[in-house]
């Protein structure tokens, strides 16, 4: 690309081929309209796409790459989000079916915002509004419904442990995994459960009888207590859903009571 220096105010104006041309290339890359299959700009990765779902996508919705379509040049076929497992992004331009455009991959991208927390997720249900939560991309700008988040970068503390929560958007569920329990002394395993969210602490619950028996384990949003050990916490804000595990291995119950004398 030729050096073109500077014009002060009063210069006459003179219209150069090379320097039109080497600006229209600059624009034309920024929209996705480049050679290369994958490009970068200042850390920003973007790959060219092109609609090929029988309607328009609206620019910011998160696209899945379509295995049925075939490449166009060097263009990747698009439709919207059908599975968050597999590889997505967010379109840069609204797209009619069959027209070309950008897609980013990492980097800064506009996107529209419902809830509150610092990260920011689709879902295939929705995949135009991104829900804000514990889960997802960073938000790094949001205002009257709108904001900017930061595909490819995770601040997220992620534990995958006994009794690790998480919050799945799609069947709107919190799941809670499977772990263990030492009641006096006794060893079990607690089941994985997924329960409605609800603001509150979720713990495991099971309660001593007056008949020495103990009630089943379960999975709970409950106040904590003798019977109710703490493994974490969720809040529900509208449509968001923040959950934190507490990092329990163990719920351990210690339960005792005066001997009776006439035993």
């Amino acid at each position: 690309m030729a050096f073109f220096p500077d014009v002060t105010r009063g210069d006459p104006f003179k219209p150069d081929a090379l320097l039109s041309n080497n600006v229209r290339h600059i624009v034309n890359a920024l929209n996705g309209f480049n050679a290369k299959p994958l490009m970068t700009t200042g850390g920003m990765i973007r790959i060219q796409v092109y609609n090929n779902s029988g309607s328009t996508i609206q620019a910011g919705t998160a696209v899945n790459f379509s295995e049925s379509g075939t490449m166009c040049d060097d263009a990747v076929p698009a439709v919207p989000l059908k599975d968050l497992a597999k590889p997505w992004g967010v379109l840069v331009n609204t797209l009619e079916a069959k027209v070309l455009g950008s897609c980013i991959l990492c980097g800064p991208a506009s996107v529209k915002l419902s809830g509150s927390g610092d990260f920011a997720a689709p879902t295939t249900a929705s995949p135009a509004t991104f829900t804000r939560g514990a889960a997802g991309a960073p938000v790094i700008f949001a205002a009257d419904g709108k904001g900017v988040i930061l595909l490819g970068a995770s601040a997220q503390d992620l534990y995958d442990g006994p009794f690790a929560m998480s919050y799945d958007a799609e069947s709107k569920k919190l799941k809670i995994k499977a772990g263990y329990l030492n009641r006096n002394g006794e060893w079990k395993d607690v089941a994985a459960k997924e329960i409605a969210p609800s603001t509150g602490m979720v713990c495991v619950c099971n309660t001593l009888g007056s008949d020495g028996k103990w009630t089943e384990a379960e999975i709970k949003v409950s106040t904590p207590g003798q019977y109710a050990y703490p493994i974490g916490s969720c809040k529900v804000s509208g449509e968001s859903v923040t959950c934190c595990s507490f990092r329990v291995p163990v719920a351990i119950f210690l339960v005792s009571d005066v001997c009776s004398t006439t035993n």
